[in-house]
């Protein structure tokens, strides 16, 4: 990485933050013409750039480095009706204008393919890199969910109806776009920041636990169908989610509430909501040795009744502070 993210923030519009932007712009541009490796921060600055320039400079297919940024633009605009019914926006620079139907056309077009590249590359069970294994492990159990359904087994939604194979391009594309993001997290942090602690038991915080939680617990306005999972409010941010859960947890083992409790489950209340964390022993091999390790599973609000009720029952809420409450076995 070139460039630290924070000096790829733009801090304001005076005349030398222009000339600094100005030349960490032309640094990455010559790498990327060069066919250098620029990190995902870096490649949202230049194609940002690219974006929105008055230069010369070319479009964002001139671009390999682009093609992520390129993938997010364009899903965004068009995430909640990859039918193509609706009215679409996108920005010009500094405008925002209506799409019309052609360019309309082209761009689903895009997304379409981008699914259908997507789905190839999900299918490998052995990819390197952690994130993209854990994001096509999600993605397949996606797809399986899918063809799970009632109305897909009792031959109301057939496989290769043009309904379901919206879906299935819903699904494809929402979990390409979490992996974008994911990788773009994982750069913003340290590996320290993904050991979390309460009782002295270190919790990992890994692609799996991350990726879990997007997909299921915060991207419910991307979702196909009913996925019978509750949904994130604004308190909690996918881009720092890792490091607001630390804090919690913090606070809560600092309170010694849950001393000598398990931690298997973790239930809490923050301004006046109640929220769950499950965490789970796992084992895995590290160079031919087997280890146990703990690992957060997934994190999400209660709105199940059943659970509401468990935790009324089962538990006594202590405050911690003003802000936060825990929950602790009776």
């Amino acid at each position: 990485m070139t460039f630290k993210i924070e000096e790829l923030i733009i801090k304001n519009d005076s005349e030398t933050e222009q000339v600094r932007s100005k030349e960490i712009f032309e640094t990455l541009k010559n790498k990327a013409i060069r066919g250098k490796t620029l990190s995902e921060h870096e490649k949202n600055f230049f194609c940002k750039g690219v974006q929105l320039s008055k230069l010369n400079v070319g479009i964002l297919e001139d671009y390999y480095c682009c093609k992520n940024y390129k993938f997010k633009y364009i899903y965004l605009c068009y995430f909640y009706d990859l039918a193509g019914g609706s009215i679409f926006y996108k920005r010009n620079r500094a405008e925002i204008y209506k799409v019309e139907q052609i360019e309309a056309e082209i761009d689903l077009k895009y997304l379409y393919t981008t699914a259908e590249d997507w789905k190839l590359i999900i299918q490998k069970t052995n990819h390197k890199d952690k994130v993209l294994q854990e994001i096509s492990i999600e993605t397949r159990k996606g797809l399986k969910e899918l063809s799970n359904l009632p109305e897909v087994l009792n031959g109301f939604w057939r496989k290769g109806s043009n309904h379901y194979i919206l879906m299935e391009r819903e699904i494809l594309l929402s979990l390409k776009f979490i992996y974008c993001i994911v990788i773009e997290v994982f750069e913003t942090i340290e590996l320290n920041d993904l050991i979390l602690k309460v009782n002295s038991i270190k919790i990992e915080f890994n692609e799996y636990s991350l990726i879990h939680i997007l997909n299921r617990h915060f991207s419910a306005i991307t979702k196909a169908y009913d996925t019978k999972k509750s949904f994130h409010n604004e308190q909690f941010k996918p881009r720092i989610i890792i490091s607001q859960i630390k804090e919690i947890l913090t606070q809560i083992d600092n309170s010694q509430f849950l001393k000598n409790s398990t931690i298997d489950k973790i239930g809490f209340r923050q301004n006046g909501i109640d929220y769950l964390i499950w965490t789970k022993e796992k084992n895995r091999s590290i160079k031919g040795i087997n280890e146990i390790y703990r690992r957060l599973e997934t994190f999400y609000i209660v709105t199940d009744e059943n659970e509401k009720i468990k935790l009324v029952s089962d538990y006594n809420l202590k405050t911690v502070n003003n802000f936060l409450s825990v929950y602790v076995p009776k």
